[in-house]
């Protein structure tokens, strides 16, 4: 089983979230989902990408969240995550909120934090990059080495075409 998060660099913050994982993952209404600013040195990154990864559950079928996790993104919950984002990054159009976005997914399978630059697709939507930028790590990298290498996916995301 994996465990997955996601760190996504606006320009103003971060907002790093945990995943419930099986099949798609989706976001876990007893997960993390924090707002962070955006000068957080590379060990605090680290340490909160780190407690975010290790916060992801695996909730499958027979899980006793399976119902409420499926349940929870709503609509609602989408026009409500989007307003809290926007008022974090003092905005008011869904264009300026994303305009320079980065995002990184974590994936710790088997002792191993792979780490994947995503680009913006629009719509509040990231894809896969062209090329592979995967970084690999061991899952006992320090926080601060596990930083820096987010901040520096978190560039790739941002300016593909640099790498």
């Amino acid at each position: 089983m994996s465990k997955e998060a996601c760190v996504t660099a606006f320009t103003k913050f971060y907002r790093i979230h945990s995943w419930a994982v099986f099949g798609a993952s989706k976001l876990d209404p007893d997960g993390i989902d924090a707002d962070h600013p955006p000068d957080l040195d590379d060990a605090a990154l680290g340490a909160v990408a780190r407690e975010a990864l290790l916060a992801s559950r695996f909730i499958g079928p027979d899980h006793p969240d399976w119902d409420r996790v499926h349940a929870f993104w709503s609509r609602e919950n989408s026009e409500r995550l989007l307003e809290r984002l926007k008022a974090r990054a003092g905005v008011k159009t869904h264009g300026a909120l994303y305009s320079g976005v980065g995002e990184v997914g974590l994936i710790l399978k088997n002792g191993i934090i792979n780490l994947r630059p995503k680009r913006y697709e629009g719509r509040g939507g990231f894809g896969p990059l062209r090329g592979d930028h995967t970084v690999e790590l061991p899952e006992t990298v320090s926080d601060e080495e596990l930083g820096a290498a987010i901040r520096h996916l978190v560039d790739v995301s941002r300016r593909p075409w640099r790498y």
